[in-house]
């Protein structure tokens, strides 16, 4: 009965084991990170399309406007348009298609590489 009881036991854990194996990587968990190179040189809409952000290249901001990384810091300087005044902006994060950021002081937003749909 003992042996009976220890290998039931032991057969508990590896069935334990075996699910936790098994459980299904969820990416909307993963660890999302700022890459600066994949941000810029794109424009970015937020859901209701009010907010647009252009970076273009040479720190071009949509037209007129310039943008530039603060130090070395997640927070862009942006001017939004010639003799504009300068806003700043964190990044908090963005892959290929989407970004999360906030205007200092605001609260965060998603943007996408498109208009929502």
């Amino acid at each position: 009965m003992k042996h009976f009881k220890n290998l039931a036991g032991i057969t508990l854990l590896l069935c334990a084991l075996s699910f936790t194996a098994c459980k299904k990587n969820d990416d909307s968990s993963a660890a999302k990170t700022l890459n600066k190179s994949t941000l810029t040189s794109k424009a970015w809409y937020n859901q209701g399309g009010s907010i647009i952000h252009d970076f273009r290249g040479n720190n071009v901001y949509s037209n007129t406007g310039t943008w530039r990384w603060v130090g070395n810091s997640d927070t862009l300087e942006i001017v939004p348009s010639a003799g504009g005044f300068k806003t700043y902006w964190k990044m908090n994060w963005n892959t290929d298609h989407e970004m999360n950021c906030r205007k200092v002081g605001s609260a965060d937003e998603l943007y996408k590489d498109q208009f929502w749909q």
